[in-house]
C-alpha cells in the first residue's frame, strides 16, 4: 500500500512539475512577447511625427507638415490654431483662397500664394513691416503653406526638430516671456504695460531690461548689450535694431550688437523700408528721410511724408511711406509730390492731393483709390480735376478727370476714370493707349539713341472725351453725374520647465 501511495505521489509531483514548467514557459513567452510588443510600440511611437508646444504634446492636425524638394512647409491656418492664433481667408476686403492672415491679441501677419513676402502689422498701427522669405508660400492639398522660416516669423514662435524621436518642439512667445521674465528680476518683459514689440527681442536671444526707469538690453546669457541709460527702448523686428530715446527726448538707432547706427539727434525716427534701410525722421515738426548711415535721402523740410491708408481701404496699401517699393509721397505748403527711394524728385510738388476721395455728400457706391496696382500708377489731383502718374513719375493722364475709382463685383476689382458723361474702363484704356504707346516708342535694337517718349505726351482732353470704344455703362454712377470710363535662439532648459 505504501508503495502504491508513493508511486501515486511521485506521479502527482511529476505532473505538477510539468504543469509548473509549462506555466513558466508561458510566462516567459508572455514576457518576451510583451517586451517585444512594448519595444515595437515604442519604436512606432518614436517613428510617428509628434509636435510639442510649450513642453506639452498636442494633437497634430493631418498634413500639418509637408515636404517638397527637401524643404519642410507648414499649414499656416492649422499651425496658427495650435499656437493660439486666429486665422482668416483672404484679406480684409476679400475671401480669396490664395491669401490668408492670422491674428493674436497684438498683431496680424498676411500670406499670399507664391509670394516671398510676409506682411505684419500691429493692430494699433496702420503701417506694415514686411519680411523677405527664401521660399514662397505654396498651395498644397487646397491649403496655404509657408516654410518653417515663414511660419516662425508670422507667429513669433521657435521651432526645432529632433530626428531621434521624430518630434517638432515649439515654443510660443507668451511662454518665453513668462519663462525668462520670471528668471530675471530686472526684465522689462512682464512689467505693467510691457511692450509687445520688445518681447519679440527674445526671438533673437535678447531681452530688454529696466531699472529705475532706465532701459537697456542684454542677451539671455547675461551679457550686457546696451547699458541701462535710456528713457525708452523699442525693438524693431524687421530690421533687428533698437530705437533708443535719451534723457533729452532725442531718438537714435542701435544695432543688434549695441553699436550706434544713427546718432540720437531726432525727435522721432521710424523704419519705413527695411530692404533699403530707410528711416523717417522728424525734428521741430518737419520730416525727412535718412538711410542707415545717417545720410540724408530727403531733406528734413516737409510737413508730411506718407499717406493715410485709411482713406483707401480697397487698395490694401502695405506701406504708407513707400508705394510700389519706389515712391515716397511728401507734402510741403499744402502741395504734394513724390520722391523715389534714392531721393530723386520724380513727381513735382504741385498737386493738391494724392488719391481720389469722393466728397462726403456723394453716395459711396464706389471705392476711393490712391493706386492702380496692375499698372503701378498713382492718382493725383490738381484743383478739382484728377490725373494719373506712373511709379516712375510719368504722367499717364493729365488732370482732366472728374473721378478715378474702383468697384468690386464677384470679388473682382475694376477701375474706372470719368470725364463728362463718359465712364472709361482703366484696364482697357491702359492696354490700348498707354502700354501700346510705350511699346511703339521703344527704340529698336539697332538704334542707340534714347527715344523714350512719355505716354502722357499723347494724352489729351479730346482723346479722353472721344474714347468711345472704352465707354461702359456703370449702374453705380448716379444719372446726373458725368463720368468717363531667423537666427538660432537659446530656448528654455527642458529640465527647468
Amino acid at each position: 500500500m505504501n508503495l502504491l501511495e508513493n508511486e501515486n505521489g511521485y506521479k502527482k509531483k511529476k505532473k505538477n512539475k510539468i504543469i509548473m514548467i509549462i506555466i513558466s514557459v508561458f510566462v516567459v513567452l508572455f514576457l518576451i512577447i510583451s517586451s517585444v510588443l512594448f519595444f515595437m510600440i515604442m519604436d512606432v511611437q518614436n517613428k510617428m511625427l509628434k509636435v510639442s508646444v510649450d513642453g506639452k504634446l498636442v494633437s497634430m492636425p493631418e498634413g500639418l507638415f509637408q515636404t517638397e524638394d527637401g524643404i519642410t512647409y507648414v499649414s499656416i491656418k492649422d499651425y496658427a490654431k495650435i499656437v493660439g492664433y486666429k486665422s482668416y481667408n483672404g484679406d480684409h476686403t476679400s475671401e480669396e483662397q490664395t491669401k490668408c492672415y492670422i491674428q493674436n491679441d497684438y498683431e496680424e501677419a498676411s500670406y499670399t500664394l507664391n509670394s516671398n513676402k510676409i506682411y505684419k502689422n500691429l493692430l494699433t498701427a496702420t503701417e506694415n513691416e514686411y519680411y523677405d522669405l527664401e521660399n514662397p508660400v505654396k498651395m498644397i492639398n487646397d491649403k496655404l503653406y509657408a516654410s518653417i522660416e515663414g511660419i516662425q516669423i508670422g507667429t513669433n514662435t521657435l521651432i526645432t526638430y529632433q530626428q531621434s524621436n521624430n518630434q517638432y518642439t515649439v515654443y510660443t512667445l507668451p511662454y518665453l516671456v513668462k519663462y525668462y521674465g520670471a528668471k530675471n528680476k530686472d526684465s522689462a518683459l512682464i512689467v505693467e504695460n510691457a511692450s509687445f514689440v520688445n518681447q519679440k527681442a527674445l526671438l533673437q536671444n535678447l531681452m530688454v531690461v529696466v531699472e529705475n526707469g532706465k532701459y537697456g538690453v542684454r542677451d539671455l546669457d547675461g551679457k550686457e548689450i546696451v547699458g541701462k541709460k535710456y528713457t525708452n527702448i523699442e525693438y524693431v523686428e524687421s530690421s533687428k535694431d533698437f530705437i533708443v530715446t535719451t534723457d533729452e527726448k532725442k531718438m537714435g538707432i542701435l544695432s543688434l550688437d549695441g553699436t550706434t547706427k544713427i546718432e540720437p539727434t531726432y525727435d522721432q525716427i521710424k523704419l519705413i523700408d527695411r530692404q533699403n534701410n530707410l528711416y523717417l525722421v522728424e525734428n521741430n515738426g518737419k520730416y525727412g528721410v535718412i538711410n542707415q548711415n545717417g545720410n540724408t535721402v530727403i531733406f528734413l523740410e516737409y510737413d508730411k511724408i506718407g499717406i493715410d491708408p485709411e482713406y483707401f481701404k480697397s487698395n490694401n496699401i502695405k506701406n504708407q511711406y513707400l508705394l510700389f517699393e519706389n515712391c515716397i509721397p511728401v507734402q510741403r505748403d499744402r502741395k504734394w509730390g513724390i520722391f523715389d527711394k534714392t531721393g530723386n524728385l520724380i513727381v513735382p510738388i504741385e498737386y493738391d492731393q494724392l488719391g481720389y476721395i469722393a466728397a462726403s455728400s456723394e453716395i459711396k457706391a464706389n471705392n476711393d483709390i490712391l493706386i492702380i496696382p496692375e499698372y503701378k500708377s498713382i492718382v493725383v489731383k490738381k484743383g478739382e480735376k484728377y490725373g494719373i502718374v506712373s511709379s516712375a513719375g510719368k504722367e499717364y493722364v493729365p488732370c482732366v478727370l472728374d473721378s478715378v475709382y474702383s468697384t468690386i463685383v464677384s470679388g473682382q476689382e475694376n477701375y474706372y476714370m470719368t470725364q463728362g458723361e463718359k465712364v472709361i474702363n482703366l484696364v482697357s484704356y491702359f492696354e490700348e493707349k498707354i502700354l501700346k504707346t510705350e511699346k511703339d516708342n521703344q527704340p529698336s535694337n539697332n538704334n542707340n539713341e534714347n527715344t523714350n517718349t512719355e505716354a502722357s505726351n499723347t494724352t489729351t482732353n479730346t482723346e479722353v472725351n472721344n474714347n468711345q470704344a472704352n465707354t461702359v455703362n456703370n449702374p453705380a454712377v448716379q444719372p446726373n453725374n458725368t463720368v468717363v470710363n531667423q537666427t538660432e535662439v537659446k530656448q528654455p532648459n527642458a529640465t527647468n520647465q
